[in-house]
């Protein structure tokens, strides 16, 4: 099951661009997941980020490999968030939800891994600021 840890992860990867050169390794290389992807300038420094990535890997069991083919379900607590990052689009009316969006909703919340970002000065507050700045480019 798909839970918040796996999101935050999902997070912080992409934050560092490293989400397009993980699915390039899934796939075996090639042609680019994402061809029109842009990279940006990320929230949070790759040493923090590392060792983000390694507090929330760490105590996350390991199962086995899933067939390519099998549905994946996602736990409560993440539909939770989801629902709650597309509330929080159309409350800045954004035309989509954004790794930002479920970025700041993340944050809104008690989960371990939020305070570990918090400690890394990446706060609910900011996020929501280059949300609204996002805007009204």
């Amino acid at each position: 099951m798909i839970d918040l840890d796996d999101l935050i992860t999902a997070l912080i990867m992409e934050d560092q661009n490293r989400t397009s050169d993980a699915l390039l390794q899934l796939r075996g290389g090639g042609i680019p997941v994402y061809p029109g992807s842009t990279r940006h300038q990320p929230f949070l420094p790759a040493d923090v980020a590392t060792i983000l990535l390694e507090k929330i890997q760490g105590p996350m069991p390991r199962s086995s490999s899933i067939p390519t083919s099998a549905d994946m379900g996602i736990s409560s607590v993440l539909r939770q968030t989801l629902a709650a990052a597309s509330d929080l689009r159309e409350r800045l009316q954004s035309e989509q939800v954004t790794p930002l969006h479920l970025l700041a909703v993340v944050l809104a919340g008690s989960h371990p891994g939020v305070q570990m970002l918090r400690d890394a000065g990446i706060t609910e507050e900011k996020v929501i600021g280059v949300l609204r700045s996002e805007g009204q480019l």
